[in-house]
Protein backbone atom coordinates (compact mmCIF):
# COMPACT_ATOMS: atom_id res chain seq x y z
CA UNK A 1 0.00 0.00 0.00
CA UNK A 2 1.17 3.65 -0.97
CA UNK A 3 1.89 6.09 1.77
CA UNK A 4 -0.29 9.18 0.61
CA UNK A 5 0.46 10.96 3.83
CA UNK A 6 1.79 14.69 3.21
CA UNK A 7 5.31 14.18 5.06
CA UNK A 8 8.38 16.50 4.54
CA UNK A 9 9.70 13.05 2.60
CA UNK A 10 6.81 13.15 0.18
CA UNK A 11 6.62 16.85 -0.14
CA UNK A 12 10.15 17.18 -1.10
CA UNK A 13 9.24 14.01 -4.12
CA UNK A 14 6.75 16.44 -5.12
CA UNK A 15 8.42 19.41 -5.49
CA UNK A 16 11.00 17.65 -7.32
CA UNK A 17 8.78 15.80 -9.72
CA UNK A 18 8.81 18.39 -12.15
CA UNK A 19 12.60 18.39 -12.30
CA UNK A 20 13.47 15.17 -12.55
CA UNK A 21 10.59 15.19 -15.24
CA UNK A 22 13.05 17.20 -17.20
CA UNK A 23 15.66 15.61 -16.40
CA UNK A 24 14.36 12.61 -17.85
CA UNK A 25 13.80 14.10 -21.26
CA UNK A 26 16.28 14.37 -24.04
CA UNK A 27 17.97 17.46 -24.26
CA UNK A 28 17.53 19.06 -27.56
CA UNK A 29 19.85 19.11 -30.81
CA UNK A 30 22.06 22.05 -30.72
CA UNK A 31 20.98 23.90 -33.87
CA UNK A 32 23.57 23.43 -37.34
CA UNK A 33 24.97 26.71 -37.94
CA UNK A 34 23.76 28.09 -41.45
CA UNK A 35 24.24 31.85 -42.45
CA UNK A 36 22.11 34.61 -41.98
CA UNK A 37 23.42 36.73 -44.82
CA UNK A 38 25.49 36.21 -48.08
CA UNK A 39 28.70 34.26 -47.62
CA UNK A 40 31.43 36.32 -49.86
CA UNK A 41 34.19 33.86 -50.74
CA UNK A 42 37.72 36.06 -51.73
CA UNK A 43 39.94 35.31 -54.96
CA UNK A 44 43.22 36.81 -54.38
CA UNK A 45 44.21 37.14 -57.84
CA UNK A 46 42.48 38.34 -61.11
CA UNK A 47 39.43 36.28 -62.75
CA UNK A 48 40.39 33.65 -65.13
CA UNK A 49 42.43 31.31 -63.38
CA UNK A 50 42.18 27.91 -61.31
CA UNK A 51 41.37 29.33 -58.27
CA UNK A 52 39.11 31.69 -59.71
CA UNK A 53 37.34 29.45 -61.71
CA UNK A 54 36.47 26.49 -58.94
CA UNK A 55 35.99 29.29 -56.53
CA UNK A 56 33.03 30.42 -58.69
CA UNK A 57 32.22 26.56 -59.55
CA UNK A 58 31.73 25.94 -55.95
CA UNK A 59 30.02 28.75 -54.83
CA UNK A 60 26.71 28.72 -57.58
CA UNK A 61 26.87 25.03 -56.20
CA UNK A 62 26.64 26.27 -52.40
CA UNK A 63 24.11 28.51 -53.05
CA UNK A 64 21.92 26.02 -54.85
CA UNK A 65 22.04 22.51 -52.93
CA UNK A 66 23.33 24.64 -49.40
CA UNK A 67 22.80 28.10 -48.76
CA UNK A 68 19.92 28.95 -51.77
CA UNK A 69 18.53 31.72 -48.55
CA UNK A 70 22.18 33.60 -48.46
CA UNK A 71 23.75 32.64 -51.37
CA UNK A 72 27.62 32.55 -51.91
CA UNK A 73 29.76 34.58 -54.15
CA UNK A 74 32.86 35.53 -55.33
CA UNK A 75 34.81 38.61 -55.42
CA UNK A 76 38.48 38.92 -56.67
CA UNK A 77 40.90 41.30 -54.53
CA UNK A 78 44.51 40.57 -56.41
CA UNK A 79 47.64 42.04 -55.65
CA UNK A 80 50.85 41.41 -54.51
CA UNK A 81 50.71 38.18 -55.28
CA UNK A 82 48.08 36.76 -53.48
CA UNK A 83 48.79 38.52 -50.18
CA UNK A 84 45.91 41.96 -50.65
CA UNK A 85 43.27 39.81 -50.89
CA UNK A 86 44.78 37.36 -47.61
CA UNK A 87 45.52 39.92 -45.17
CA UNK A 88 41.76 41.90 -46.22
CA UNK A 89 39.95 38.18 -45.11
CA UNK A 90 42.27 37.58 -41.97
CA UNK A 91 41.08 41.40 -40.77
CA UNK A 92 37.74 40.51 -41.45
CA UNK A 93 34.62 39.25 -38.77
CA UNK A 94 35.42 35.97 -37.66
CA UNK A 95 31.66 35.87 -38.39
CA UNK A 96 31.53 32.89 -41.40
CA UNK A 97 30.45 36.25 -43.61
CA UNK A 98 33.92 36.29 -45.45
CA UNK A 99 36.25 33.47 -46.50
CA UNK A 100 39.22 33.23 -48.54
CA UNK A 101 40.01 31.07 -51.46
CA UNK A 102 43.62 29.96 -50.50
CA UNK A 103 46.22 27.93 -52.56
CA UNK A 104 49.40 26.37 -52.26
CA UNK A 105 50.71 29.78 -53.26
CA UNK A 106 49.55 31.87 -50.88
CA UNK A 107 49.27 29.63 -47.78
CA UNK A 108 52.78 27.98 -48.32
CA UNK A 109 54.91 29.45 -50.83
CA UNK A 110 53.75 33.38 -50.08
CA UNK A 111 55.68 32.89 -46.58
CA UNK A 112 58.50 31.20 -47.38
CA UNK A 113 60.22 33.30 -50.38
CA UNK A 114 58.54 36.65 -49.26
CA UNK A 115 59.88 39.48 -46.81
CA UNK A 116 57.10 41.05 -44.41
CA UNK A 117 53.98 39.19 -45.74
CA UNK A 118 51.68 40.68 -44.02
CA UNK A 119 49.37 37.09 -42.92
CA UNK A 120 50.70 33.94 -41.40
CA UNK A 121 48.84 31.17 -42.78
CA UNK A 122 48.13 29.31 -39.42
CA UNK A 123 47.98 32.11 -37.28
CA UNK A 124 45.46 34.11 -38.99
CA UNK A 125 43.35 31.44 -41.03
CA UNK A 126 41.07 28.55 -40.20
CA UNK A 127 40.81 25.54 -43.13
CA UNK A 128 37.30 24.58 -44.24
CA UNK A 129 37.91 22.40 -47.22
CA UNK A 130 40.58 21.90 -49.99
CA UNK A 131 38.32 20.90 -53.23
CA UNK A 132 41.03 20.58 -56.03
CA UNK A 133 44.42 19.16 -57.20
CA UNK A 134 45.99 19.99 -60.33
CA UNK A 135 48.94 19.68 -62.84
CA UNK A 136 50.74 23.09 -64.42
CA UNK A 137 50.18 22.76 -67.88
CA UNK A 138 53.64 23.88 -70.13
CA UNK A 139 52.26 26.05 -73.01
CA UNK A 140 54.09 28.56 -75.91
CA UNK A 141 52.58 30.56 -78.32
CA UNK A 142 50.44 28.15 -81.13
CA UNK A 143 52.84 30.22 -83.45
CA UNK A 144 55.94 29.08 -81.71
CA UNK A 145 58.20 26.91 -83.61
CA UNK A 146 58.37 24.90 -80.39
CA UNK A 147 56.88 21.12 -81.10
CA UNK A 148 57.97 19.79 -78.22
CA UNK A 149 59.57 20.10 -75.05
CA UNK A 150 62.88 19.22 -76.06
CA UNK A 151 62.54 21.69 -78.90
CA UNK A 152 61.83 24.62 -75.76
CA UNK A 153 64.50 23.36 -74.04
CA UNK A 154 67.29 23.73 -76.82
CA UNK A 155 66.22 27.40 -77.25
CA UNK A 156 65.94 28.07 -73.74
CA UNK A 157 69.31 27.21 -73.33
CA UNK A 158 70.40 29.37 -76.37
CA UNK A 159 69.58 31.99 -74.11
CA UNK A 160 67.31 35.41 -73.95
CA UNK A 161 63.25 33.56 -73.33
CA UNK A 162 61.23 34.84 -71.05
CA UNK A 163 58.58 33.27 -69.27
CA UNK A 164 55.23 34.56 -68.02
CA UNK A 165 53.47 33.72 -64.51
CA UNK A 166 50.61 35.31 -62.82
CA UNK A 167 52.50 36.89 -60.44
CA UNK A 168 55.95 36.95 -58.08
CA UNK A 169 55.67 33.58 -55.55
CA UNK A 170 52.38 31.83 -57.34
CA UNK A 171 52.64 27.89 -58.52
CA UNK A 172 53.70 28.78 -61.48
CA UNK A 173 56.44 31.09 -61.39
CA UNK A 174 58.36 28.66 -58.81
CA UNK A 175 57.43 25.57 -60.72
CA UNK A 176 59.12 27.65 -63.76
CA UNK A 177 62.18 28.30 -61.45
CA UNK A 178 62.68 24.54 -60.19
CA UNK A 179 62.48 23.31 -64.00
CA UNK A 180 65.11 25.99 -64.76
CA UNK A 181 67.54 24.96 -61.77
CA UNK A 182 66.89 21.62 -62.67
CA UNK A 183 68.63 22.58 -66.25
CA UNK A 184 70.86 24.66 -64.50
CA UNK A 185 70.16 27.56 -67.38
CA UNK A 186 67.81 30.93 -67.35
CA UNK A 187 64.91 32.43 -68.33
CA UNK A 188 63.47 36.55 -67.90
CA UNK A 189 60.57 36.47 -65.71
CA UNK A 190 57.74 38.48 -66.57
CA UNK A 191 55.49 38.41 -63.61
CA UNK A 192 51.35 39.42 -64.44
CA UNK A 193 48.50 40.55 -61.83
CA UNK A 194 46.67 37.01 -62.60
CA UNK A 195 47.13 34.16 -65.26
CA UNK A 196 44.46 35.57 -67.91
CA UNK A 197 46.53 38.75 -68.55
CA UNK A 198 49.96 36.63 -68.38
CA UNK A 199 48.40 33.96 -70.79
CA UNK A 200 46.93 36.81 -73.27
CA UNK A 201 50.83 37.67 -73.71
CA UNK A 202 51.89 34.48 -74.18
CA UNK A 203 49.26 33.70 -76.95
CA UNK A 204 50.09 36.96 -78.47
CA UNK A 205 53.93 36.08 -78.70
CA UNK A 206 55.02 38.80 -76.21
CA UNK A 207 56.12 35.92 -73.94
CA UNK A 208 58.02 32.86 -75.05
CA UNK A 209 56.29 30.35 -72.47
CA UNK A 210 54.41 29.59 -69.26
CA UNK A 211 53.74 26.96 -67.13
CA UNK A 212 49.95 27.40 -65.63
CA UNK A 213 47.05 25.93 -64.76
CA UNK A 214 45.13 23.61 -66.83
CA UNK A 215 41.62 25.14 -66.02
CA UNK A 216 43.43 28.36 -67.18
CA UNK A 217 44.97 26.97 -70.20
CA UNK A 218 43.06 24.34 -71.55
CA UNK A 219 40.59 26.89 -73.49
CA UNK A 220 42.84 28.42 -75.08
CA UNK A 221 44.62 24.96 -76.38
CA UNK A 222 41.31 23.97 -77.52
CA UNK A 223 41.17 27.00 -79.93
CA UNK A 224 45.28 26.77 -80.97
CA UNK A 225 46.13 30.04 -79.30
CA UNK A 226 48.34 28.53 -77.15
CA UNK A 227 50.29 25.02 -77.62
CA UNK A 228 50.73 22.36 -74.96
CA UNK A 229 53.99 20.85 -74.31
CA UNK A 230 54.07 18.70 -71.11
CA UNK A 231 52.14 18.58 -67.66
CA UNK A 232 54.04 19.22 -64.34
CA UNK A 233 52.25 16.44 -62.34
CA UNK A 234 54.41 13.20 -61.43
CA UNK A 235 52.29 11.32 -63.79
CA UNK A 236 50.46 11.55 -67.05
CA UNK A 237 47.25 13.21 -67.04
CA UNK A 238 44.40 11.12 -68.21
CA UNK A 239 42.96 12.29 -71.72
CA UNK A 240 45.96 14.78 -71.89
CA UNK A 241 48.14 13.49 -74.71
CA UNK A 242 51.33 14.58 -72.68
CA UNK A 243 54.35 13.50 -71.66
CA UNK A 244 55.71 14.66 -67.83
CA UNK A 245 58.42 17.34 -67.46
CA UNK A 246 60.16 15.14 -65.68
CA UNK A 247 60.00 12.56 -68.79
CA UNK A 248 60.83 15.19 -71.45
CA UNK A 249 62.79 17.02 -70.01
CA UNK A 250 64.86 14.59 -68.67
CA UNK A 251 64.57 15.71 -64.67
CA UNK A 252 63.70 12.81 -62.78
CA UNK A 253 61.59 13.33 -59.68
CA UNK A 254 60.12 17.07 -60.96
CA UNK A 255 56.24 17.53 -60.15
CA UNK A 256 54.28 20.37 -59.32
CA UNK A 257 50.70 21.02 -58.72
CA UNK A 258 48.39 23.81 -58.03
CA UNK A 259 45.58 23.21 -55.14
CA UNK A 260 43.24 25.57 -53.41
CA UNK A 261 40.16 25.64 -51.29
CA UNK A 262 38.57 28.11 -48.55
CA UNK A 263 39.72 29.35 -45.47
CA UNK A 264 38.22 31.41 -42.46
CA UNK A 265 39.57 34.21 -40.28
CA UNK A 266 41.30 32.94 -37.40
CA UNK A 267 38.50 32.65 -34.01
CA UNK A 268 36.02 31.90 -36.05
CA UNK A 269 33.61 29.49 -33.91
CA UNK A 270 33.92 25.62 -34.38
CA UNK A 271 30.24 25.03 -34.93
CA UNK A 272 30.50 28.30 -37.99
CA UNK A 273 33.61 26.41 -39.25
CA UNK A 274 31.55 22.77 -38.92
CA UNK A 275 28.36 24.24 -40.63
CA UNK A 276 30.77 26.10 -43.39
CA UNK A 277 32.45 22.78 -44.09
CA UNK A 278 28.89 21.02 -44.14
CA UNK A 279 27.60 22.97 -46.57
CA UNK A 280 30.66 22.86 -49.06
CA UNK A 281 30.87 19.60 -48.43
CA UNK A 282 27.41 19.14 -49.81
CA UNK A 283 28.65 21.12 -52.95
CA UNK A 284 30.96 18.89 -53.56
CA UNK A 285 28.72 16.02 -53.57
CA UNK A 286 27.12 17.33 -56.86
CA UNK A 287 28.41 15.69 -60.15
CA UNK A 288 27.78 18.22 -62.33
CA UNK A 289 30.58 20.12 -60.29
CA UNK A 290 32.71 17.49 -59.71
CA UNK A 291 32.70 17.02 -63.48
CA UNK A 292 33.66 20.04 -64.10
CA UNK A 293 36.39 20.36 -62.19
CA UNK A 294 37.74 16.93 -63.88
CA UNK A 295 37.11 18.33 -67.07
CA UNK A 296 39.56 20.64 -66.65
CA UNK A 297 41.97 17.83 -66.10
CA UNK A 298 41.96 18.41 -62.16
CA UNK A 299 40.77 16.44 -59.69
CA UNK A 300 37.93 17.34 -57.39
CA UNK A 301 38.50 17.11 -53.25
CA UNK A 302 36.38 17.83 -50.53
CA UNK A 303 39.11 17.15 -47.95
CA UNK A 304 38.40 18.66 -44.51
CA UNK A 305 39.86 21.24 -42.17
CA UNK A 306 42.55 18.52 -40.16
CA UNK A 307 43.80 17.08 -44.04
CA UNK A 308 43.36 20.71 -45.39
CA UNK A 309 45.95 21.80 -42.98
CA UNK A 310 47.73 18.81 -43.08
CA UNK A 311 48.50 19.66 -46.64
CA UNK A 312 49.75 23.13 -46.32
CA UNK A 313 51.39 23.33 -42.73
Amino acid sequence: MHDHRLTRRGLAAVLAAPALLAAARPARAAQPWTPSKPIRIVVPFTPGQANDIFARLLADKASELSWPQARVIVENRAGAGGTIGMQSVAQSPPDGSTLVFGSLATLAINPAVMSNVPYDPERDFLPIIRIFEGPLVVVVPGKSPDRSLADLVRRIRSGNLTYASSGPGTTGHLGTELFLQGLDTRATHVPYRGSGPALTDVSSGAVDFSFESAAATLPLIASGMLRALAVSSADRVPGMDLPTVAEAAGLPGYSVSGSGGVLAPARTPPEVVAGLHAGFARAMTDAKLRARIAEASTRPLSEGPQEFARYWS
